[in-house]
């Protein structure tokens, strides 16, 4: 059940009947609604939480309305799109009930296909791949528009309407050659005003959905990625959606968070763009199906609903009150709304009819329950229909289940076990949110980025197993504890397998602490002591450094390390180990920043003391940088930049403290975040160096690209 703080009990008509709207329902309920049910098919779920309920078809907007009516609903959330596409918002709007869901004349962004090109087009809004609309009277130049996107990356044809996400055909897997495209074509004119064909992109599909209350308040949900095809391995015929997965870092294993900033800037542009054409805002979902691509963020639809399955990855993780949230919605207050969500992973796996989509065999089926079955994963019908005897499957989807869990692998065995204890005519996509196909998916993004990039070559080169990474440090660890924190959600793509420190001096240093509390091998080689036993007083001789580290690298060898992390690590490091592992560091301030001679202004500075020649300086903001380890101090080439902390005015008027505050703040909002995030794309093979060893990060270069940004 979502969790939120019970503060009302608003009466809430709730519009449709499937796994989406039951999603819905138990947001709704979670956050003190009193639930009134419009359905189309009597959704068990649904049926058991709302107060009451009424059947009638999904496009009556009288009926609907009279149901409002008579139950004095003050919100109405429309699930999905018929009702939008028969304008049952306008219809409830004059009744006096708030909606969350658009009028219908912007609820074109996804009944017409071609309204929302031209629109993007129109505008000037970026993302939008090349494309063309043609009706009955032009279609002989559809031909033509074919041939020439075929020649090369080839084509997409969809369908100017609703067709429940089945009417797309792409050129190369539904679509074999011109004449069967422009068939198709033909075919789709004789249902539909128009057909929009499109070229085909490369890229890995997320959706991104979002709340706007047409007063500059915008909501974004954690980024989600559906699967289409019907079987394992992305195989077999389009399907409404048979499963989807969200990361617990609330992206997607081959998204950055510039990817996502992307994604909402096209997003508000649009929202922008409909308010200009048609003369008023839009109010409700704006649910967006984008493609990274080697050559960014492209747009490839919106629609006017949440997702079906996407909603049940992302309702769950809501800790913000929903019912607050749609109140928000309605009354235009959504930016004063801070919404917060569970960093969980979700899988989703949908139980279908066997012979889905295109020969559904309907017939009872037993579904578990947490009561009698004891599943974990939460569960959400869809189209079936409750007998005095039981469920029964319809033609379409059947009982969705979600696992939540710390990551995604936990949450794909609650959900796979759940889907698996059905018992029926059934059957389900094994593969979504496993291992194997979410590293599939970064995979091939890797190779799309590497092959746009020119002749790069990755930096690390993910490889069977986790990336093995060896843990350097001599004081606190709190670097390390951070990048063990994200490592948990993710032991599948890297794990830290030794911890190393200089120092013997364990009230200074935490290594054996840590080493011991997350079982990992340990290792203390006191380099004070070190020197001392080679007849040195100090520690400049670095030809005694240089058979230190040749010693270290030996127990680098022994436990096969792919990656060397200084985490506070205060001893220089020398060649015996820079020259034979790929060393990663993270210093607190920009990099980036040079003086009049091209040197980096702010490298070997140290802690506060950064922040104080900051300030001397006139800057207005620190960040943190990571990055590659040199035998020059804090010359390697930059990974990545956290985002600013800004800095107060420089008054002269600061307390002695104030460095060190503000150092506490760069490593909470720069250190803490930036250093595991380039560790866990460092483990993605999303870095790469061409030959004239520039770093690249998903094919673009650092440093000038690789900025994390809200």
């Amino acid at each position: 059940m979502i969790r939120g703080k019970q503060v009302s009990r608003t009466k809430v008509l709730l519009v449709g009947s499937g796994a989406r709207e039951h999603a819905l329902a138990d947001a709704l309920i979670a956050g003190g609604a009193e639930l009134y049910a419009y359905m189309q098919l009597i959704n068990p779920g649904i049926k058991r939480i709302a107060k009451r309920f009424a059947i009638g078809k999904a496009d009556d907007t009288v009926a609907a309305v009279k149901f409002a009516k008579d139950n004095s609903a003050e919100i109405a959330v429309i699930g999905p799109e018929a009702p939008l596409a028969a304008g049952i918002v306008d219809e409830l709007e004059k009744a006096g009930v708030k909606c969350v869901g658009p009028a219908r004349k912007h609820a074109q962004l996804e009944t017409s296909k071609s309204f929302a090109r031209e629109l993007v087009k129109k505008y000037g809004i970026e993302g939008s791949p090349e494309f063309a609309v043609f009706t009955k009277g032009n279609i002989g130049g559809a031909r033509v528009f074919i041939e020439r996107l075929n020649s090369g990356s080839g084509c997409v044809i969809k369908p100017d309407g609703l067709t429940g996400g089945k009417g797309v055909k792409v050129y190369g897997e539904h679509l074999h050659s011109d004449e069967e495209a422009f068939e198709y074509c033909n075919e789709l004119l004789e249902v539909h005003d128009a057909v929009v064909i499109e070229e085909k992109l490369e890229g890995e599909e997320f959706s991104l959905q979002t709340l706007t209350d047409g007063n500059g308040g915008f909501l974004y949900f954690p980024a989600v990625q559906d699967h289409k095809r019907a079987f394992n391995g992305d195989t077999g015929p389009n399907t409404g959606g048979v499963g989807s997965y969200s990361d617990a870092n609330l992206l997607l294993p081959f998204l950055t968070v510039a990817d996502i900033e992307a994604a909402k800037k096209i997003t508000e542009k649009v929202a922008a763009a409909i308010r200009k054409e048609l003369g008023e805002a839009y109010k409700g979902v704006m649910y967006g199906g984008f493609m990274k691509t080697a050559r960014g963020i492209k747009l490839l639809e919106y629609n006017a609903r949440f997702g079906d399955p996407e909603a049940m990855n992302v309702l769950p993780l809501l800790k913000t009150n929903f019912v607050e949230i749609c109140k928000a919605l309605v009354e235009g207050t959504l930016a004063k709304l801070n919404a917060e969500f569970e960093k969980k992973a979700t899988v989703c796996k949908y139980v279908v009819p066997e012979g889905y989509p295109d020969n559904p065999v309907t017939g009872r089926i037993d579904v578990p329950t947490v009561e009698k079955d004891f599943i974990k994963a939460l569960a959400y019908y869809a189209a079936v229909e409750e007998k005095d005897d039981g469920i029964y499957t319809t033609k379409s989807r059947g009982v969705a289940f979600v696992g939540i869990s710390d990551t995604m692998a936990a949450a794909e065995k609650i959900a796979e076990e759940a889907a698996s204890m059905v018992k029926g005519n059934v059957y389900h996509r094994k593969d979504i949110g496993t291992l194997q196909l979410v590293q599939k998916r970064v995979e091939h993004m890797r190779q799309l980025m590497t092959a746009e990039g020119g002749r790069l070559r990755p930096l690390y080169a993910p490889k069977a197993g986790p990336m093995r990474i060896a843990a350097l440090m001599s004081g606190t660890g709190s670097n390390l504890r951070k990048i063990l924190e994200l490592q948990r959600q993710r032991e599948d793509l890297f794990r830290v397998v030794m911890i190393f420190t200089d120092t013997a001096d364990e009230n200074a240093c935490n290594a054996r602490r840590i080493a011991e509390e997350h079982k990992i091998p340990y290792y203390c080689y006191d380099i004070k002591r070190y020197y001392l036993e080679k007849g040195k007083s100090d520690r400049k001789d670095m030809r005694v450094r240089e058979e230190y580290d040749a010693e270290t690298a030996t127990l680098l060898k022994m436990h096969e390390i792919d990656v060397v992390a200084l985490c506070g690590y205060m001893s220089i490091i020398t060649k015996p180990v820079i020259g034979q592992f790929l060393t990663i560091n993270v210093h607190p301030a920009d990099l980036r920043i040079k003086d009049e001679s091209g040197r980096r202004k702010y490298a070997g500075c140290i802690g506060a003391d950064c922040v104080k020649m900051a300030r001397t300086n006139g800057e207005t903001e620190i960040r943190s940088t990571t990055h590659i380890v040199t035998d020059e101090v804090d010359a390697g080439q930059v990974l990545m930049v956290s985002l600013p902390v800004k800095l107060p005015p420089n008054n002269n008027c600061d307390g002695d403290d104030l460095p060190h505050r503000y150092q506490e703040k760069l490593k909470e909002e720069g250190d803490w975040l930036v250093y595991p995030e380039t560790i866990k794309a460092l483990a993605e093979g999303r870095f790469a160096v061409d030959e004239k060893n520039v770093i690249f990060l998903d094919g673009r270069p650092t440093p000038e690209w690789s900025e994390m940004s809200r």
